[in-house]
């Protein structure tokens, strides 16, 4: 992420503040530079200068009014035909066609088509360029000026909140977060704010609730401006496609109809980055009865899509047909945010073996090549292991064959490196398994989420 980027992010999350944050806003200066009368000048001729547009020199007057509210080296214009030789004026700078103008600050319209929705954001900050999906959203013109925007699964505002802020959610109501909770209604939505002022800096986090998708936004601005930055956003701020960011779920392995032994392999993807990046999988049996359940962490970062690659278990008394399910579940209610499901085969017998990876740890940033150890409760066919490592959308970035030692009906132990090659820093995952010689079918496998690095 570029530091400039990283800086102001960071900031946005620890100037949040007690202080009330809706006060009715200020007359506001727009932009511009100073300009000294000289003989022979007259506003339109001035409007002419800048804009080729004489009519355009109410908006210096303007200008000018606001700017010698604040600074008494400014005289206010009270006469349009009557400036004086010497006089300061106050030209804005020439606004983009499509700007609009609220309480004296230009906004321009905006469409963020990855996340379904439009808005107005100030017409003075320019879109950043950023790696981070959390930020591929946002316009900011400096340290103190900043909007973005991203969205999440889920159905309640305070967690979203609490989530942009890395606070818990109980802590929004309270004076530990340091700032003001309130709910707000704009146009027929409601949205819950909160934040903080201080030292004539605001920042505001908003969080809306449609169809199980949290829409956030988070602001960074002057204190002045705030209140109509933020009104000018969520008055205007409109779903084009609320499809755009809902939460889907596919599994990808076992196939329908495929016959089970236990543990298996449960691989599959979402369109969107899960609360707090869990899912849970569950096993049912023909009758309905739950044979197995568990809570398991996917690969990906906020604001993209996710892989996973998980063994799952299960218990059964007979065999039998089955589902798998794996969803995402609200951490506010327990609701279901997204399902998917497939038909099986359970097979009380006979079992897999279980492998277990000792190193790396979990969400631990390797480099290449990686050390990867661990234990297998049984020998592997032929005493081999696969591997491959793979990045967050699940792309392969290398394979191979890891041996074992030890002997049959005793614990293995295994010890190797593995090389891979990124691009750039990112979520990862490295995955070990056997294959069934009789099929093909992968029967036993484990996985651990890492940070995939580039060399140093």
């Amino acid at each position: 992420m570029p530091k400039r980027l990283s800086l102001l992010l960071l900031v946005l999350l620890l100037v949040l503040t007690s202080a009330p944050i809706l006060a009715a806003p200020a007359r506001q200066t727009p932009d511009g530079e100073a300009y000294t009368v000289q003989a022979g000048d007259w506003l339109s001729k001035i409007a002419e200068k800048y804009y080729s547009d004489a009519q355009q020199y109410p908006s210096i007057i303007e200008a000018t009014n606001a700017k010698a509210a604040q600074d008494p080296s400014f005289a206010t214009i009270n006469d349009p035909n009557l400036i004086e030789v010497g006089q300061k004026l106050w030209v804005p700078l020439q606004r983009n066609e499509n700007a609009l103008l609220f309480d004296n600050v230009a906004f321009q319209p905006v469409e963020i088509s990855n996340l379904g929705l439009q808005t107005l954001v100030p017409a003075d900050w320019p879109k950043t360029e950023a790696v981070d999906p959390l930020l591929q959203n946002t316009w900011s013109a400096g340290l103190f000026s900043l909007v973005s925007f991203a969205a999440t699964p889920g159905n309640d505002t305070h967690v979203g909140l609490a989530r942009l802020l890395r606070v818990p959610p109980e802590s929004l109501a309270n004076e530990a977060a340091g700032g003001q909770l309130i709910e707000e209604q704009f146009g027929d939505r409601t949205w819950a704010i909160f934040g903080r002022e201080e030292g004539g800096i605001t920042s505001v986090v908003a969080a809306m609730v449609e169809d199980k998708v949290i829409y956030q936004v988070s602001l960074f601005a002057e204190t002045s401006q705030a209140r109509s930055i933020l009104t000018s956003i969520l008055e205007n701020f409109e779903l084009i496609d609320p499809t755009a960011t809902q939460q889907t779920i596919t599994i990808d392995a076992p196939t329908a109809g495929t016959t089970l032994t236990n543990p298996f392999e449960l691989r599959g993807s979402t369109s969107q980055y899960p609360f707090q990046g869990q899912l849970v999988y569950r096993v049912l049996d023909g009758q309905g009865n739950q044979v197995g359940r568990g809570p398991f962490a996917v690969v990906g970062q906020l604001g993209s899509s996710s892989t996973f690659a998980v063994p799952a278990t299960y218990l059964v008394s007979e065999d039998g047909p089955g589902t798998i399910e794996v969803a995402e579940v609200s951490a506010a209610d327990g609701t279901i945010i997204a399902i998917d499901s497939v038909g099986v085969n359970l097979l009380q017998d006979p079992p897999g073996y279980t492998i277990i990876i000792d190193d790396p740890l979990p969400f631990t940033s390797v480099s290449s090549p990686v050390e990867v150890r661990g234990k297998i409760n049984d020998r592997p066919f032929e005493g081999r292991l696969n591997y491959r490592i793979v990045d967050a959308a699940g792309e392969e970035l290398s394979a191979g064959i890891i041996e074992s030692r030890g002997q049959v009906g005793q614990v293995n132990i295994y010890d190797d490196f593995a090389e891979f090659e990124v691009t750039r820093d990112g979520p990862g995952r490295i995955e070990l398994y056997d294959i069934r010689p009789a099929d093909g079918a992968v029967f036993s496998i484990a996985s651990v989420n890492v940070w995939l690095t580039t060399p140093r």
